[in-house]
């Protein structure tokens, strides 16, 4: 690790260089000459060198995805900052930025998704459909000996806890994974829970359903394939991908899960439509949380989660589709990421809102 810490003070130093050299030669040509006219007092008081020097050198300067991936890459080993939108916790280890800061009027944007849950609830009833409700905690807060005292706003250590307190008086069927979490559970360079997260949560959700809906009546059997490795997102987001095998962190090893359900009747029958629904995000559609859901409740699960759905987004737009959408529906599964309850509300959001306030 010291040998390659090494290497990358001096590839950063070499990317610092050859920068110093791209704008040295920028400024040898009629341009750059032109922008060295206005290097006065004046010019600079005035800001039209710095205004010059964008236009006609920096901005000359020729990009580099595979340099920008060595300074941040260097970046990373050696200060152990990992850009704008990632915190770099322990070694390997890293976390979303936004686990982890304070939105500004997020007590309110919290209260009134409190406010949207019971609406929605009351909607799914009316139409006969049970509703369980899964939050996902923040990685952040499931994993704190992997962050190395990683500092977090008051507002996002507590908001689940705040959330709790207003989602007790809707008397949600809501899940609770904190207790017993098969830590880390979570992989270390993605947002996301890995296998063992995946399924622990699948086992709740499985245990509540049983107890509202009774036992599934379908085979369902699970595979899980070869570890093979996969940057996760927070790498990408950190642009640390290129540069992995020289100044870290190591992608993740992963499993694939697969799902095989023996439906009944003959190839010629038609089967009942499902009529249980996964409605969540990107942590639905991960890790093998579906599959592992599946095979848990021993049932065919619809999968009707989005990538970036955030609070409400994918459920949202199952109740757009109308009643005829949700005839067959009889459980609604709702996962959502803990982080997106202080979030500002989305246009869907506030349009529910509107339209549901004097239900």
């Amino acid at each position: 690790m010291r040998d390659h810490r090494i290497v990358a003070a001096f590839l950063f130093l070499a990317c610092c260089v050859g920068g110093l050299v791209s704008v040295a030669a920028h400024l040898s040509g009629p341009a750059g000459r032109a922008v060295l006219d206005r290097f006065s007092w004046q010019g600079i008081l005035t800001g039209s060198f710095a205004a010059a020097f964008d236009r006609d050198v920096a901005a000359g300067a020729p990009e580099s995805a595979a340099l920008n991936g060595f300074v941040d890459g260097a970046t990373y080993a050696l200060l152990n900052d990992a850009g704008a939108q990632v915190r770099a916790g322990c070694p390997g280890w890293l976390f979303l930025a936004e686990e982890t800061l304070e939105v500004k009027g997020g007590a309110a944007n919290l209260a009134a998704r409190a406010r949207m849950a019971g609406m929605i609830a009351a909607d799914l009833a009316q139409r006969g459909i049970t509703l369980v409700v899964l939050p996902v905690p923040d990685k952040v807060a499931m994993t704190p000996e992997t962050s190395c005292a990683l500092a977090v706003s008051s507002q996002a250590r507590d908001r689940l806890a705040a959330w709790h307190a207003r989602a007790a008086k809707l008397k949600l069927n809501e899940i609770d994974v904190t207790a017993d979490w098969p830590a880390p559970g979570f992989l270390r360079t993605d947002t996301h829970w890995d296998v063992s997260g995946a399924a622990f949560a699948a086992a709740r959700v499985a245990a509540v359903v049983r107890r509202l809906d009774g036992d599934g009546k379908t085979q369902v059997t699970l595979t899980e394939g070869p570890d093979h490795l996969r940057p996760g997102d927070l790498m990408r987001l950190a642009n640390l991908t290129r540069t992995a095998s020289w100044f870290g962190p190591a992608p993740d090893t992963v499993r694939d899960v697969s799902a095989d359900i023996a439906r009944s009747g003959g190839l010629l029958d038609d089967a009942p439509a499902p009529d249980t629904v996964l409605a969540g995000s990107s942590y639905s559609l991960n890790s093998g949380f579906l599959e592992s859901l599946q095979h848990a409740l021993q049932r065919e699960v619809v999968q009707r989660s989005e990538a970036g759905g955030g609070f409400s987004g994918a459920l949202l737009a199952l109740l757009d589709k109308g009643p005829e959408a949700l005839k067959p529906v009889k459980l609604v599964i709702w996962e959502w990421p803990a982080r997106s309850l202080t979030l500002p509300l989305t246009a869907a959001e506030r349009r529910y809102m509107e339209i549901h306030a004097h239900d």
